[in-house]
């Protein structure tokens, strides 16, 4: 016959534990659930102050970029309107030697 295990009771006549010992138990478990939360809160805020400091950052870069575009495209539109400035000039001025080539040629023409 196999043995079966052999079941004491307390003096008292309670098997288990005292009210207290759960109120003891269930205290520990809420202080461990109370630690839990707090990590969790702690560790959401810490993710959201990063991530707004990721936003800020990315922010601050873009407005360096752009700052720097608009300088870069602002230097390009001063160049090629100095550009076309001196283009036109230069067909001024080669206007001007035609009509003069043209007055030349009439008056060794005439001689």
């Amino acid at each position: 016959m196999e043995d079966k295990p052999l079941i004491t009771i307390p003096n008292d006549g309670q098997i288990g534990m005292t009210p207290t010992e759960v109120k003891n138990r269930f205290d520990k478990i809420d202080n461990i659930l109370i630690a839990v939360v707090a990590s969790v809160l702690v560790s959401l805020v810490a993710v959201i102050i990063s991530v707004i400091g990721l936003f800020l950052d990315q922010m601050r870069y873009n407005n360096a970029a752009y700052r720097d575009y608009s300088e870069k495209i602002n230097i390009q539109n001063e160049t090629l309107e100095i550009n076309n400035n001196l283009e036109k000039s230069i067909k001024d001025n080669q206007d001007i030697i035609l009509k003069q080539q043209k007055v030349i040629e009439d008056l060794t023409d005439n001689n």
